[in-house]
């Protein structure tokens, strides 16, 4: 488009933007909130949202206001976070102020945070509006910190709880945890919340506080969007020096190799086994992926270059978003090119990690967090499967011969639907004996809470194919992929349940759509080998109890929670 041209829409798009903000009329919205009309964009760029008004609450008092102002007026209201997203559980594309929605941002306020330190244990106290690289450096201050976290620090502590957003660590053969520290998702670390629900007797909506050893407390330890959590108290243990290797020269048929033929070669269980943190990312049509090994170690390694801030490969993380389309429209228009664009990308990888971040040591934000919004904006889809730790081999390998196999199939017909890399992680579930107080409540909607029919299987694998949002054949090789995944991983050694974050539910044309895995697979998945008082019924129904007038829910939560 000639610069004129793009000059002329960016004024149009801004005259209309004021057009609606100076026409648009709240009806008797609370006069002392602020409030400004705002485009919304997820991360990947897929969810675009025009004209929507967005208000920031200064105090408890005024969040309250606006809650029960959009019940009593017939408004959704959505938390926006910072829009770190793929899937549509906030907004669906396209909607505007006409569909009554007000955005709600608690980052510019809800922040505080109070730490209690006991013998044993920390409780970190803190609102949901705060960010994480935050949160985890006035813990660090406080000399505290989390086993693992999600990557990106740019998320808001509510938004990562609400989709049980986690990282990668499992317990190392010979490691004796810290009190405090948990190995699954972050929600597993929640010892009680205040949430906003609907008083009956009061016939309006408040703040209620709920006790993570209460049962009634289970469905909002993950609540995927269906409700708003204030405050969060949660556990936590004394900070940990990491250490993190990275790997680039071991090839990804040795890591992903079958359990039978796993003697004298380097698999990822084997990483497992020895440090517990790892993480892969390949990048198709390349032999050997970039490997992250994380360890404890109390003490600087002499081989290791001691880091004092998050965010330590640049060469992955400075990628802007204009850059990002670029990428995104090349791939998309000359798909012929992605063998070439993956193998330049691991070049670029295995070279940049000899110069640094190749084995750097430090406290343990500094090292969990290493994503920043100028990264590649692709998207992704999403699973954990559920198995026994001594299958996590059999696991990985069954996915990976497949996700190559898929690829390869394409190929020869010279399609390229896949130009972003695969990711690996492998986490704890969240295990209730993990937490400090007796009988807590399990994550009702966790996608790793554990089966009681299945104690064996003590691990999560999380499962991610990513590639840009324009890519041809994107959609079918997805749908493709996952009903094979939910064939494969059926129960008999292993079970997969989506991330609710990512991609899922591939339909013919987009994701979310498929009839099939919205009301029967994802509710089955949450169901089978659990408790009829803890499980994805009981769960519905308590969501529909603290929120009626379903105040908070996206279409796409509608579909999933059907009246």
């Amino acid at each position: 488009m000639p610069s004129s041209d793009l000059l002329k829409k960016e004024n149009s798009d801004l005259q209309n933007e004021i057009i609606a903000e100076i026409e648009y009329h709240l009806p008797n919205f609370p006069k002392e909130v602020i409030w400004k009309m705002i485009n919304f964009k997820n991360w990947s760029g897929e969810i675009h949202a025009g004209n929507l008004p967005c208000c920031i609450p200064k105090t408890v008092e005024e969040m309250i206001s606006v809650v029960n102002w959009a019940w009593q007026e017939n408004y959704k209201l959505r938390p926006i976070g910072q829009s770190h997203n793929w899937s549509p559980l906030l907004l669906a594309s396209g909607q505007s102020f006409r569909n009554r929605i007000m955005l709600l941002d608690l980052s510019a306020h809800f922040t505080h945070v109070n730490i209690e330190h006991r013998s044993q244990f920390s409780i970190v106290t803190a609102q949901t509006g705060i960010l994480m690289e935050t949160l985890l450096t006035q813990m660090e201050e406080q000399g505290l910190g989390f086993t693992a976290t999600p990557a990106p620090g740019d998320l808001t502590l509510g938004a990562v709880l609400a989709i049980d957003g986690h990282g990668t660590a499992i317990k190392a053969l010979d490691e004796i945890p810290l009190p405090g520290h948990t190995f699954g998702s972050l929600s597993n670390a929640i010892l009680s919340l205040s949430a906003v629900v609907w008083d009956k007797d009061n016939q309006q909506y408040t703040i209620r506080h709920f006790e993570r050893h209460k049962p009634d407390c289970a469905p909002l330890l993950t609540h995927i969007g269906c409700s708003l959590i204030l405050e969060v108290q949660l556990q936590a243990g004394k900070n940990q020096r990491l250490r993190c290797q990275s790997f680039t020269d071991i090839p990804a048929d040795e890591l992903f190799a079958p359990p039978e033929s796993v003697k004298e070669k380097q698999t990822f269980s084997d990483f497992l086994d020895k440090s517990g943190r790892a993480e892969i990312i390949l990048f198709p049509f390349t032999p050997a992926p970039w490997l992250k090994v994380w360890s404890v170690a109390p003490t600087k390694p002499a081989a290791s270059i001691e880091v004092k801030a998050p965010y330590n490969y640049p060469f992955s993380d400075n990628i802007s978003p204009t850059l990002s389309d670029i990428a995104d429209n090349l791939l998309a228009n000359f798909p012929l090119i992605t063998p070439l664009v993956s193998e330049m990308q691991y070049q670029l990888t295995h070279t940049a990690l000899q110069n640094s971040g190749k084995d750097i040591w430090g406290w343990s934000k500094n090292l969990l967090l290493y994503v920043k919004p100028t990264t590649l904006r692709v998207t992704a889809n999403g699973y954990a499967v559920l198995t026994q730790r001594k299958n996590i081999q059999l696991v990985l390998n069954k996915f990976y011969t497949h996700w190559k196999q898929l690829i390869l199939h394409y190929a020869n017909q010279g399609k390229f639907p896949i130009n972003g890399p695969l990711e690996v992680r492998v986490t704890g579930l969240d295990d209730p004996t993990e937490v400090v107080y007796a009988e807590a409540a399990v994550p009702a909607l966790s996608a790793i809470r554990p089966r009681l029919d299945r104690p064996e299987w003590d691990v999560a694998v999380w499962l991610d194919v990513l590639t840009f949002p324009e890519t041809p054949y994107a959609i079918e090789f997805c749908r493709q992929f996952e009903q094979w995944l939910f064939n494969e991983f059926e129960g008999s050694y292993a079970c997969a349940r989506v991330e609710w974050s990512k991609g899922w539910a591939y339909g013919a044309n987009r994701a979310w759509e498929d009839k099939e895995v919205l009301t029967n697979i994802i509710p089955a998945s949450l169901t089978a080998g659990l408790p009829a008082d803890n499980n994805w019924v009981s769960a519905v129904s308590a969501l529909q109890k603290y929120d009626p007038h379903h105040l908070f829910r996206s279409p796409l939560l509608d579909k999933l929670f059907p009246v």
